[in-house]
């Protein structure tokens, strides 16, 4: 997991942790994100940008892009057919791919509102408009309708918590707890409230952050606004170009 806050911080939620109840998405609104979240949380400044990712994702798109450079440098040295072309092209059209799942996707935090980003489309969400933050097999984020418009549910394809991975916090923290695995050593003097924070998944604790924020800004008065689609015109250039480009040498070949 990957929070990072501008200039400069990078860590795994917030300090104290959010006291908000983050269901599982799908059982009833008892799973909601309770208001009392605000509470809690307040070293994270609504008013500083910030990006919230998982570590996963950019190791896999790093790893890849060692990958790629490795052989293009190879093909570019030995290979000088059509062959090497193509596989060439090739390579370029899985990178696209891979920018559009793994590199692009995040969630950013201001002062006016957040923005998703997706492999193919992207939302920008005032905070007005920001209601409820539902946990399931990824973060939902239920938006209120404008006039004469529809409530929205977004997905974020970059924050997602796979049910066995919270099941496997959960016992993880209860294992700690009895002290059947290791801890750090200051585990046992920690306030119950920070030992509950170390034992949540990073998506949680980021699903809260957020709606920390969000219910910060809405108490403050946060401007209210349309929420904006469009499409990531980048992800489908990545991904689509070089498609395009090795149907063509294949076709001309």
């Amino acid at each position: 997991m990957s929070t990072q806050q501008e200039p400069g911080r990078q860590g795994s939620g917030p300090a104290g942790g959010m006291p908000a109840d983050i269901g599982s998405g799908s059982g009833p609104p008892a799973g909601r994100a309770a208001a009392g979240g605000a509470a809690a949380g307040g070293a994270a400044l609504a008013d500083t940008r910030k990006v919230f990712r998982l570590q996963g994702p950019l190791v896999l798109w790093w790893a890849w892009v060692v990958f790629v450079v490795l052989n293009l440098g190879d093909l570019a040295i030995q290979g000088h057919d059509r062959t090497s072309l193509q596989i060439a092209i090739g390579l370029l059209a899985v990178t696209g791919v891979v920018y559009a799942c793994a590199f692009r996707p995040r969630v950013i935090t201001d002062a006016a509102g957040l923005t998703m980003l997706n492999p193919a489309r992207e939302y920008r969400v005032p905070w007005a408009r920001v209601s409820e933050i539902y946990l399931g097999e990824s973060v939902q984020i239920h938006c209120s309708p404008a006039p004469a418009a529809r409530a929205k549910v977004l997905h974020s394809w970059a924050l997602y918590s796979p049910r066995r991975s919270r099941l496997k916090a959960e016992v993880r923290g209860r294992r700690m707890d009895r002290n059947l695995i290791s801890r750090p050593g200051d585990y046992a003097r920690l306030p119950t409230e920070a030992r509950e924070v170390a034992k949540q998944h990073s998506v949680e604790l980021m699903a809260r952050e957020i709606q920390g924020l969000a219910q910060r800004a809405r108490e403050r008065g946060a401007a209210d606004g349309p929420i904006v689609a469009s499409w990531a015109w980048s992800s489908l250039a990545a991904v689509l170009l070089p498609a395009l480009a090795l149907v063509l040498v294949i076709a001309i070949g």
